[in-house]
């Protein structure tokens, strides 16, 4: 994310200010930045944020990722099925926000890409099948949709990925994911 607006991504700190953060159509992202995040960090979600370079410290865009599982049968074909235990390791990459002030200038795609390639990190270390995407709402399905995620039967708005995607997403270059 080469863009002299926005410092590197990095982990969730308690340095970061995140009072500030408003993403101003889903308070529901803003307070669970501002509520949950610090308290969940390690435990059961690792918190991802970006920075404005004019502010430092203040949180403009965010993503969380944890471990999840799902039915064997969650797998959209047999194909992916076979072979598998009844329980599928899968990331839930279950929130990615960006301030109001900072939308419609990439960051969201730049925190996707970056989230991305920490899933596929973690795919090398420990198996991992896919990822899943809760979108909070429509718009965010088709952000999710035009970067390759496809409908998942776990209910509305609940995308997935296989990790075997990921890797050609990044073969075929994917954007920088350098922060």
């Amino acid at each position: 994310m080469p863009n002299p607006r926005f410092r590197a991504i990095e982990h969730l700190q308690p340095s970061h200010d995140l009072s500030q953060f408003c993403n101003e159509r889903h308070t529901v992202l803003d307070r669970w930045l501002q509520t949950r995040a610090q308290f969940s960090e390690g435990k059961s979600a690792r918190t991802y944020v970006v920075c404005s370079t004019v502010e430092p410290r203040r949180v403009v865009g965010y993503y969380a990722l944890s471990a999840s599982q799902e039915e064997r049968t969650f797998l959209p074909s047999a194909k992916l099925r076979k072979n598998m235990p009844d329980k599928i390791p899968l990331l839930l990459l279950g929130r990615l926000a960006v301030d109001a002030k900072f939308q419609g200038v990439g960051l969201g795609t730049a925190l996707l890409a970056h989230a991305l390639r920490n899933c596929l990190l973690v795919s090398r270390i420990a198996g991992v099948r896919g990822i899943v995407a809760s979108a909070i709402d429509d718009a965010a399905a088709r952000f999710y949709a035009v970067n390759d995620f496809r409908d998942s039967p776990l209910g509305e708005r609940m995308l997935f990925m296989k990790i075997e995607t990921v890797s050609a997403i990044f073969a075929r270059g994917y954007p920088s994911t350098s922060s």
